[in-house]
Order: C-alpha cells, then structure tokens, then sequence
C-alpha cells in the first residue's frame, strides 16, 4: 500500500510539473525541460530522466507545432535543421562521456550574455541562412551530448524578429526533429524500453495541455515586449541552469 500512494504521489507530481512545463514553453519557447528534468531525475534517477523527458518534449513541441502549423517559417526552420540533425545524433553518442556540468555552466553563461544584449538592443543578426545554419550547428551538437536545446534553438530563432505564435510554432518545428533524432540513437544505445516511453507520453500528456491554454495567451501580445520578456526569462533560467549545476 506504501509503494501504491508513492507511485501516486510521483504521478500527480509529474502532471502538475508537466502542465507548469507545457504552458512555460509555450508562453516563452523554453524553460519546459529545464523545469521537468530536475523533478523526473528526483523520481527515476538521471539515466532514466533524459530519455523520458526527450519523449514528454518531443510530443510537447510537435503539439506546438501543429497548434501554430501556418504560422511556421518553413524555410528558415529547415535551413536551421539541415546541420542540427547530424548534429544532434554525434551529441547523443557522446552522451555519456560528456563533461556535462561544465559545459552546461558555459552555455547557461553564453545565454545570458546573448539575452542581455539582445534587451539592450545591442544583437542583430542578417536575415541570411548562415544565420540558421551556424545556429544549428551549436544548438544541434549540445543538444545531443546535454539535452539542452530550447534556450539555444530559441536564442536563434529569437533574432528572426517573429511574431510570438511564428516563433514558438517555428521552434517547437525544429526541436520536434531534434528529438526525434535523439530519440532513435536512444534507442540504438538501449536506453529507450517500454516503462520509459509509457512515463514519457503521461507527462506529455500533460505538457500538452499546458501547451493549448498558453498559446491562446500569446497571439494577441505585442511582439517587440515579448522578444523582451523571453530575453529576460533566458537571463532567469539560464542563472537556475547554472547554480543547479553546481550545487
């Protein structure tokens, strides 16, 4: 009976942490997995976690996706995917041998600095798929080796000058495909089985609808105090990035 009510316990924890991680990455094109991965590791243990959030995500952002399908930037999203995808299975094998917390401490730095100039107005990027593919090319390796892609791929797609839904939809577009590819060479190393994918599609489940009720929110909020809102997130989250990796 114990192990029974601390099961579901760990279920409704994981649907509310789900919901929360859905409507954030939704309101801000990030910040989902940063908030599920701590709490599912808590739960499962981090060799377990990874690839049970890469499934919550993956279906997360394709549900993005889809909800904002003509509103996608087709052409800059697959200029962004053509170096990321290779990418991000070379990061995948390199998993476990990675350097994790270093390079995490660097990236969560890296951000912050991209996100305070952008709010100073100081970052302009060309309008040119060098851009995207350069873009994808960072974002692509460092999500394979340390599952971070949605502060990367949306500090990218953040310089486009989007409206909010393009954004998000555009993001969730190429993070979508990014999983997938994270996901197969997964699965290849044998850390993908069936109770990992049956916990996976629950929190996604969830994830989901946090997904519908914040992207509802944002297609009527100005574009030009939105960039500035999710510059300012990134600048939050990649301090909790940090200081979470080190404590």
């Amino acid at each position: 009976m114990q192990n029974f009510n601390i099961m579901n316990t760990s279920i409704i924890l994981l649907s509310i942490v789900g919901l929360m991680a859905g409507m954030l990455s939704s309101s801000i094109g990030f910040g989902g997995g940063m908030l599920l991965l701590p709490i599912v590791t808590s739960v499962y243990g981090i060799e377990v976690a990874v690839p049970v959030c890469t499934i919550a995500q993956l279906l997360s952002n394709a549900s993005r996706a889809v909800i904002g399908w003509k509103s996608i930037e087709w052409k800059k999203t697959l200029w962004f995917l053509l170096p990321s995808i290779p990418l991000t299975a070379l990061g995948a094998y390199g998993f476990s041998i990675a350097p994790k917390n270093i390079m995490t401490i660097i990236v969560g730095f890296a951000l912050i600095l991209f996100a305070i100039q952008k709010l100073r107005g100081k970052l302009h990027f060309p309008q040119h798929p060098a851009t995207m593919v350069v873009g994808g090319c960072v974002t692509g390796f460092i999500n394979g080796m340390l599952s971070i892609s949605g502060p990367l791929s949306s500090a990218v797609f953040l310089t486009l000058d989007l409206s909010p839904v393009s954004y998000i939809a555009s993001e969730a577009t190429a993070a979508t495909v990014m999983h997938v590819v994270k996901i197969v060479v997964y699965g290849k190393l044998n850390l993908v089985n069936e109770h990992i994918i049956i916990a996976g599609l629950g929190i996604a489940v969830a994830m989901i609808v946090g997904n519908y009720l914040a992207m509802r929110f944002i297609k009527n909020v100005d574009k030009k105090k939105y960039q500035k809102v999710v510059a300012s997130c990134m600048i939050l989250l990649s301090l909790f990035l940090i200081i979470s990796t080190m404590c």
